[in-house]
């Protein structure tokens, strides 16, 4: 805000918040952001939306280290619960799609039951984790509206497979990182991400900068999976690989 002089009030505006103390509120912790702010913020700022966690990143980075684990655990349980207390209590819908907080919201309201959950599915992945981590994650379901399936063009396992498989180790890694992490600790995890997409048929490759969101659930049985949401927040022309 500082290094475009903008007020609070301006921000507020830009963003396309009803209220134009929304960015104020937000900053003196009277009013809770919810799971799409940064998306906004970064848009309405023109920059990519990890810069707005950076500093923060390195700060909790800090904080963690000085701390033990079930400290750690603790603190990240009750801070996802803050943030989830702000979503919405009904499926609201942008466009065809759900918001972010709208799947966080059923992820509340059903306890993470995917019995219950015939609205949304088409729109979210199924995974858990492989047992090697710099290994493809397993993927038990690609929901056919999903970014996945739209940015591949298929809603075939295999074709996120292959996807995945392009991945560098240290990718894998932290991709498998995460998938146990939310499975084992039972909280969300939302991360801003920016990948590569190779389209072999064609020589093609397509940048895309998304935030995903992954969350515990369960199916009838009781079997555990990391649901995975994902929502666009740009996508580069395609460019040959050849040059």
């Amino acid at each position: 805000m500082q290094s475009q002089n903008l007020s609070a009030a301006e921000l507020s505006v830009r963003a396309g918040f009803e209220k134009e103390d929304a960015i104020a509120a937000m900053m003196r912790g009277t009013n809770l952001p919810n799971m799409a702010t940064p998306v906004r913020l970064a848009d309405a700022l023109g920059v990519p939306v990890e810069v707005l966690f950076r500093d923060q990143r390195e700060h909790l980075k800090q904080v963690f280290e000085a701390v033990p684990i079930q400290e750690v655990d603790r603190q990240a349980a009750l801070l996802m619960s803050a943030v989830f207390k702000s979503a919405e209590r009904s499926l609201e819908r942008l466009g065809d799609r759900p918001t972010l907080d709208s799947i966080v919201s059923w992820w509340k309201e059903t306890d993470g039951d995917l019995s219950r959950c015939d609205q949304i599915s088409p729109h979210f992945d199924l995974v858990s984790a492989a047992e090697a981590l710099t290994s493809v994650p397993r993927i038990h379901h690609v929901g056919a509206l999903g970014l996945s399936a739209t940015t591949l063009g298929s809603a075939e396992n295999s074709r996120l497979e292959h996807f995945l498989e392009t991945l560098s180790t240290s990718d894998l890694a932290e991709l498998n990182g995460h998938i146990r992490t939310v499975a084992h600790s039972g909280v969300g995890m939302i991360t801003p991400l920016k990948r590569i997409v190779p389209f072999p048929e064609t020589n093609e490759t397509v940048e895309v900068s998304f935030v995903r969101l992954m969350l515990p659930v369960r199916d009838t049985s009781g079997t555990l999976f990391v649901l995975n949401y994902s929502t666009l927040l740009s996508e580069s022309t395609p460019r040959r690989q050849d040059g």
